[in-house]
């Protein structure tokens, strides 16, 4: 599989990097730091400013918080402590202790001698205060990071008000240095609210690393950014009321937690059961509260269907849940007057199968399935529909990719979207990519100018195929808010697709509000007559 996504014009980068002790960075400063090494078209000019007895930035963002003694930052200080050693221990996605040994053979320099130093940016992994006199040295400026949404205080660590006040998601803001208090925003992006400051804060620093890379791409293509300036707050930090009351709410969430467990295993209540609706007509004109699950076992969840025509007849495929073995496999039924009937087992595998995304080209049908515990996109063929497939074709080995799919446009062009968890340890929700191919071998595969062309968890996963409605062309797409995963569902009008431009709008944000009990609904998929979507009940 060849990727053709290299811009020819652009120019080697330099870049410069503000840290403190290279030992003590999270994951995401070393994921940062190594994909600037490996980019062959970075280069790293000054990597190491060792800047004088300054304070560095810890794990969360936001030490100025901690950085004066009270009894709020004791208490909170404390419970943070908690949350990492006990719910939410770090795990690294980099070869750490390999990153510390390329370091040592890199060369040092002092945040004094920068000067003498021609840095196109320079990126702030560790001082919590740039200093003046550094801010006008490089080219393009210091880049700096906002783990929290621009309109909440940077006064409180990171996380910590968006999960206190509930809100829908934490969000991010790259950001560059004009003066001591103001930055410009360069990009922004969303990420799902977790249940604990340090999930949420974790989630917007591995998050934020992907939105970093691509504007240095950008920078390096001769993007020009907009000025939007922010003043950096000193709203009023967070009192010892607000993180008493933070602690409670974190402690009755572990109370949910166990309940939730004991409930399934004794009463065999489901805290997040997904069903599958089938309906008549467009899903876009429908009374949703008229609509009635799929009667299906107990010890089983349906999601992420798929509508499939064969021989005058409509099959659903979907993702069939095993509580018993925790993994899913593909299954499909005949639709028959709104019920599914003669329902087998498609493709069941080692790993866990979702998202059965089916396609027929040339008269040959095609099953590409969610196979990210593989770390790979698989393609399969029918030999004997609709129960017998072999695997006809792979691609981005090692990866982890999600919910792809194809669509063909009017000029007849393939596009493939597909979602990519960038690491391990960074959200699979919030990005979206797209590539332009001649082939279902997927062997040339031409990268979309700006990949990814979404990070914002609130539109980017993939809901299901794209449709056609009213002359309209759709993309259907989780809305991951709540810190709930598939909270809702969204309807996006694509606008513009080209290589090099993608846009589109979302016109519609299906709640799961038509039934009592329901959590989640996050995927839809619309044919001419027909359409099907999930949604998740809580203590089914």
């Amino acid at each position: 599989m060849c990727f053709d996504n290299k811009d020819k014009s652009a120019l080697n980068l330099k870049i410069g990097i503000l840290i403190g002790e290279f030992k003590d960075c999270s994951n995401w400063q070393l994921r940062i730091i190594q994909a600037i090494l490996d980019e062959p078209t970075f280069e790293v000019t000054a990597f190491i400013l060792e800047a004088q007895k300054q304070s560095f930035k810890n794990n969360n963002a936001h030490s100025r918080f901690f950085s004066k003694p009270s009894l709020a930052r004791f208490v909170l200080s404390l419970q943070a402590t908690i949350e990492r050693k006990v719910f939410f221990k770090e795990v690294y996605s980099v070869d750490k202790e390999g990153l510390i040994k390329r370091f040592k053979s890199l060369p040092k320099i002092e945040a004094g001698s920068l000067q003498q130093t021609q840095t196109d940016v320079l990126i702030n992994l560790g001082l919590d205060k740039v200093p003046i006199a550094l801010m006008q040295l490089p080219k393009y400026g210091i880049w700096d990071f906002l783990h929290t949404d621009v309109s909440v205080s940077q006064q409180a660590p990171a996380g910590f008000l968006e999960v206190l006040d509930k809100k829908p998601s934490i969000g991010f803001a790259l950001v560059k240095w004009t003066s001591e208090t103001q930055v410009e925003i360069l990009d922004r992006a969303f990420f799902n609210r977790g249940w604990s400051m340090v999930e949420t804060a974790t989630t917007a620093q591995e998050g934020g690393v992907s939105v970093l890379l691509k504007n240095l791409k950008r920078l390096q293509k001769g993007f020009r950014f907009e000025k939007n300036s922010l003043s950096i707050s000193n709203d009023k930090q967070p009192g010892l009321v607000q993180v008493l009351k933070y602690i409670v709410q974190f402690n009755m969430h572990v109370l949910s937690k166990i309940k939730q467990k004991l409930a399934y295993k004794f009463l065999g209540q489901r805290h997040e059961c997904w069903s599958v609706f089938i309906g008549k007509g467009s899903f876009l004109e429908s009374t949703l509260s008229k609509s009635k699950p799929l009667e299906m076992p107990k010890d089983e969840f349906w999601a992420d269907p798929f509508l499939f025509k064969h021989q005058a007849t409509d099959y659903v495929f979907f993702e069939n849940y095993s509580y018993k073995s925790n993994k899913g496999k593909i299954s499909c039924g005949k639709v028959n007057d709104q019920e599914l009937t003669d329902i087998v087992d498609v493709l069941d595998l080692e790993y866990h199968l979702s998202f059965p995304f089916i396609f027929e080209q040339d008269g040959d049908i095609y099953l590409m399935p969610e196979t990210s515990e593989n770390k790979r996109l698989e393609i399969y063929k029918a030999k004997d529909f609709p129960t017998k497939w072999e695997l006809f074709t792979t691609a981005f080995e090692g990866e982890l990719v999600a919910d792809a799919f194809f669509y063909d446009d009017e000029q007849n062009q393939k596009w493939l979207f597909v979602n990519k968890q960038a690491a391990k340890t960074s959200p699979m929700n919030s990005e979206l990519f797209i590539y332009k191919t001649d082939s279902l071998k997927l062997d040339n595969l031409q990268a979309h100018a700006q990949n990814p062309v979404i990070v914002d968890a609130r539109i980017a996963r993939n809901g299901g195929a794209i449709f056609k409605h009213m002359d309209e062309i759709y993309r259907p797409s989780q809305r991951n808010t709540d810190g709930i995963y598939g909270r809702a569902l969204n309807i996006n009008k694509i606008k513009k697709l080209t290589i090099d431009e993608y846009e589109e709008e979302n016109t519609r944000i299906c709640e799961p509000n038509f039934d009592k009990n329901l959590m989640a609904t996050h995927h839809l998929h619309q044919t001419d007559e027909l359409f099907v979507f999930d949604a998740a009940y809580s203590g089914k």
